[in-house]
């Protein structure tokens, strides 16, 4: 939208335009219906905007600058984008399908239908094809070599993850916005074909509230930033809406609009605990693509791989045991994980300080302590079989990692929760789908409990954790409930 009236109309409104929200207007723009995308951040050109640092990143693509907590007796730090393309901007492209055995637990339990593995099979054939998922393949660079080593050395079951990254350049961009545009993010794909369709996409619009009548929303009111640094109330009309501002966005909204019912009270997050392992040889691992392992041994309860590492993610991983001398060795050092699927509860609300404030509570549950002590055990022994001569955790007051003896005592110790430094890039369920209405937010295509044309279609409506990355089964959902709600309208 190249103007901004103080009111419009539109057919459908989609707010935010991550990958629920730019499959979603992509899909009902190529219907031929009239399509406006409300998005609260920014538009970026990645030749002239992306793979600019940390810092500048973070203030440009990330919503608070990357600073936004998960409060709980173990507090988390979460991350995710605010830009065009939403958090697939700045993710790692990592690609995978719901596992079977996950949808068959949302069936028995959410009573979800239309989601088997066979149903969702084409959705995720097309948001294959659209971002050319495929394996990067050998050679690999040495943080993900070393791994491997590992892996072999324990005799465990590893694969190369599958990402949307084509003709990826492994510059370590992934996190700072790609601008070789290799990382097939949604505003080099979805966004532009959903345009061409006739989508009109409005930046910088901060929706205050949902307004309701008679069990129908009749659209929304939304601040937009204008280029003199000012904000103009604007009020759009609107036949349907699909919320799709995010995993905390989207209940927080709902709820700040009076809308409640199984609303942001079933958060779910993965739980990650960071290692840096110190190596004898070079790794070099800020100047290539973070490793391309995931060890799914032990999944889908817990999940080993690779993390994103810059000099100053290493300082950040070092800082809870901080001794400045070890940062002499950051070359010789790589970053890796222990993700689990998380059984603990959030609840998401919105907060009274601040216009872009939501306040997020997670607590994490005893079996994730289990299984965050287990994967350390695990993923340190790994390390330590591939040849690492430390490895590092992010546990406040614990020493380093030296002796397979040292490692393997976390599969009886528990570690001191009061202690933990844990992060998450996933989190979802705060709007479960589903027909149980003891539990759902929304039935099991997206449409909202007690509102005739109001839909949730990003990660919110994961009825559960996947237990892995989670933006394949966000835009396999996102599309067919799209194509779902286009066969209703006929």
């Amino acid at each position: 939208m190249t103007t901004t009236p103080e009111r419009t109309t539109t057919q459908v409104l989609v707010i935010g335009s991550g990958a629920g929200g730019s499959v979603t207007a992509l899909e009902l723009a190529r219907a031929g219906l009239d399509v406006v995308v409300l998005e609260e951040g920014k538009r970026n050109d990645p030749a002239k905007d992306y793979g600019l640092g940390t810092t500048e990143s973070m203030r440009r693509l990330y919503r608070r600058r990357g600073m936004t907590p998960i409060l709980g007796s173990v507090p988390i730090g979460y991350v995710e984008g605010r830009c065009v393309g939403g958090s697939t901007e700045i993710n790692s492209g990592f690609w995978h399908r719901t596992p079977r055995e996950v949808l068959a637990r949302w069936r028995a339990q959410f009573d979800l239908e239309g989601a088997s593995a066979e149903e969702l099979a084409p959705h995720f054939d097309w948001a294959e094809e659209l971002l050319g998922v495929n394996v990067s393949g050998k050679p690999w660079p040495k943080s993900t070599e070393v791994f491997a080593r590992g892996v072999d050395a324990m005799g465990w079951a590893a694969q190369e993850v599958a990402r949307a990254a084509v003709g990826c350049q492994r510059t370590n961009q992934c996190a700072m916005g790609c601008s070789r545009k290799a990382k097939r993010g949604m505003s080099v794909t979805a966004v532009p074909a959903a345009e061409e369709a006739g989508a009109r996409f409005l930046t910088g619009a901060h929706v205050k509230m949902l307004m309701k009548r008679d069990g129908r929303i009749t659209g929304v009111l939304a601040e937009v930033d204008l280029e003199d640094g000012t904000r103009k109330l604007v009020r759009i009309d609107a036949e349907h809406v699909f919320v799709c501002a995010g995993p905390t966005e989207t209940p927080s909204l709902l709820r700040r609009s009076g809308i409640k019912f199984h609303v942001g009270d079933t958060l779910r997050i993965h739980p990650m605990l960071k290692v840096l392992a110190r190596f004898p040889e070079r790794i070099d691992a800020y100047d290539t693509v973070l490793p391309l392992l995931q060890v799914r041994e032990f999944a889908p309860e817990v999940s080993l791989g690779g993390a994103f590492f810059t000099t100053g993610h290493a300082a950040m991983s070092l800082s809870d045991n901080w001794d400045p001398a070890l940062m002499k060795n950051v070359a010789n050092m790589g970053g890796y994980y222990v993700a689990v699927r998380g059984r603990g509860r959030g609840q998401v609300r919105p907060s009274l300080l601040g216009e872009d404030a939501t306040t997020i509570r997670y607590e994490l549950a005893d079996e994730d302590l289990v299984n965050l002590s287990d994967g350390l055990a695990r993923l340190a022994t790994l390390l330590l079989a591939a040849g690492a001569t430390e490895v590092y955790p992010t546990v406040h007051g614990m020493a380093p990692i030296r002796s397979e003896k040292e490692a393997i005592r976390w599969l009886d110790d528990r570690l001191p929760r009061s202690a933990l430094s844990l992060t998450t890039v996933h989190a979802f369920s705060a709007c479960p789908l589903g027909e149980r209405s003891d539990r759902c937010a929304a039935d099991s295509y997206g449409k909202v409990a007690r509102f005739a044309n109001l839909y949730v279609n990003d990660a919110s409506m994961l009825p559960d954790s996947p237990g892995v990355n989670p933006q394949g089964s966000v835009m396999a959902f996102a599309r067919r409930n799209a194509l779902h709600f286009l066969s209703q309208l006929n």
